[in-house]
């Protein structure tokens, strides 16, 4: 039996642990706009525009609206070194943080040469010789004759400097989100029982997550049952199928906490009891775990957990091994053939799995968010293992 989910005592604009922490998250705004101003120093860049929504939430803190399917490229927020302010694309100051003040929004247009001049009036843009950014459309053309910028460049290595490692601050949000995700895998165990459906579990996270005040979930991806005959997929979409019982269901559930997202997995059996062969499957999921978890220490490299996972008989990763988290999935990824360079660092935050299948039988995941400390690998997912 899995322990009781941890009660996260959590609602929008407070939070609280169970050691009392608290977020001052003014302080942690302006920790972050240190970070990338700092960084923009080190690579030389006099500005940055932004439009990747994670990016754009890390230097501004600005609410985001919850969206349903891809955002495209905009220059969203723009950070100009000299002045150290930060100025987003809005039309009103809902949602945007105090230290933001109204002078620094400049408004939305459907013609580019008004959002072009939008852009040329902000303070200390048009000084810029040297701009990062982190997308682009063939309006930068135009921003750069009006700009008279010499030079644009990828934005990457200055957030991903500043975000790869956490503050104490960036990690309490976390810890507070891999409760909530515990929290709504509890009520989706309880309800688990054969006959129900996927999209009905789904239902379920989502009910979960929304009482606990947070509306915002960050992915459908949260559930799949696995067959008994054929391959077995890795699926992230959820069927309105009844789940049938013998067959193994994977619950994944992750949440979103002021914007940094964590989560965790573990599989289940439907109805019954496991069955010899399922028994062990789940002990080489877990196996697989704990290799990986032992090589997430500071300067492992993405080729130890690829060696820890191939140690098993596995052979070459087929999915994904791990992957940075934060204000929701970042780099480093490692699996599928990548990462093997990516260099893992005290502070970073990763989301952590471990995949197997055997035909007949089904497929099992476990997936847990991991702190890399000095000792090595911090488990803030606490949710009982198979």
């Amino acid at each position: 039996m899995s322990p009781a989910p941890r009660d996260p005592g959590v609602r929008l604009g407070m939070m609280s642990l169970e050691d009392g922490a608290r977020v001052d998250f003014a302080w942690l705004r302006g920790e972050r706009r240190l970070k990338v101003l700092s960084s923009m120093e080190t690579q030389g860049l006099d500005a940055l525009i932004l439009g990747g929504v994670g990016n754009v939430h890390y230097v501004s803190g600005g609410r985001l609206l919850g969206r349903a399917g891809v955002l495209p490229f905009g220059p969203y927020a723009v950070v100009v070194r000299s002045s150290g302010r930060v100025h987003l694309l809005s039309t009103w100051d809902e949602g945007v943080p105090p230290e933001i003040e109204r002078e620094d929004l400049y408004p939305l247009s459907w013609n580019p040469m008004n959002l072009m001049a939008s852009l040329a009036a902000i303070p200390g843009l048009r000084e810029a010789h040297r701009i990062g950014t982190d997308g682009m459309t063939p309006s930068f053309a135009l921003l750069a004759a009006v700009l008279g910028v010499s030079e644009f460049v990828d934005a990457g290595p200055v957030l991903d400097v500043a975000r790869r490692v956490k503050t104490a601050e960036e990690i309490t949000c976390l810890t507070v989100a891999a409760a909530i995700s515990e929290s709504a895998l509890s009520v989706m165990e309880s309800a688990l029982q054969p006959g129900i459906t996927e999209r009905e579990l789904l239902a379920r996270y989502y009910s979960a997550v929304a009482g606990l005040g947070v509306p915002v979930a960050p992915t459908e991806s949260v559930c799949f049952a696995t067959p008994l005959r054929g391959s077995v997929p890795f699926r992230h979409v959820p069927r309105d199928r009844g789940v049938r019982e013998g067959e193994l269901m994977v619950l994944a559930p992750g949440a979103l906490y002021a914007g940094y997202e964590a989560g965790l997995a573990c599989t289940r059996m439907v109805g019954g009891s496991r069955s010899v062969r399922s028994t062990a499957l789940a002990g080489r999921c877990a196996s697989g775990m704990d290799a990986l978890l032992a090589a997430c220490r500071p300067g492992a490299v993405g080729t130890d957990l690829y060696r820890a996972w191939e140690r098993l008989g596995f052979g070459e990763s087929s999915v994904l091994l791990a992957h940075g988290l934060g204000l929701g999935a970042e780099p480093p990824v490692i699996g599928l053939g990548r990462g093997r360079d990516a260099a893992l660092e005290e502070g970073m935050v990763l989301s952590v799995q471990s995949w197997v299948t055997q035909a007949g039988v089904g497929g099992c995941l476990e997936r847990a968010t991991v702190l890399v400390t000095a000792g090595g690998a911090e488990v803030l997912t606490r949710y009982g293992r198979l």
